[in-house]
């Protein structure tokens, strides 16, 4: 897992972002959100991570490939409080190979010290808690 600090309100993650550790040479705007899960003090969004070149898990993309996308998991923990507004609209979109997606991570906003705002199609989530972490898959073989 990498420990990441987020941006102050107003300023939102973009690819390359080289003030958010963790969230170096990734672009969470293009990335797929494949699914959200609420556990008591746990919020984990699991994601289709696309990777700039300068990533050190980058492979360039095979024939038929758009960029270099990984597993990846965005985690807070422990979580105080958690509010989602918008989820009565999420509807997840299927591409021709049969797999869904919710969209992307439009923004990533830190409120405050302890206080998160995530945006997408699937709606928005307050959260309190410790910074989040983001950690790749391991066992994804290029």
């Amino acid at each position: 897992m990498i420990s990441v600090l987020l941006p102050v309100r107003g300023e939102t993650m973009h690819d390359n972002h080289p003030s958010v550790p963790g969230f170096e040479n990734v672009i969470l705007e293009d990335s797929y959100v494949l699914d959200i899960a609420v556990h008591p003090g746990l919020l984990t969004l699991k994601l289709d991570l696309l990777l700039l070149p300068r990533h050190p898990r980058y492979r360039a993309p095979l024939p038929g490939e758009r960029a270099c996308f990984r597993p990846a998991a965005v985690v807070f923990s422990p979580v105080r409080a958690l509010h989602w507004t918008g989820q009565s609209v999420v509807k997840a979109a299927i591409d021709a190979s049969g797999s869904a997606d919710y969209g992307s991570i439009d923004a990533l906003t830190a409120l405050g010290e302890d206080s998160y705002e995530i945006l997408g199609d699937w709606g928005e989530i307050i959260v309190q808690s410790e910074a989040p972490s983001m950690s790749i898959d391991p066992t994804h073989i290029d």
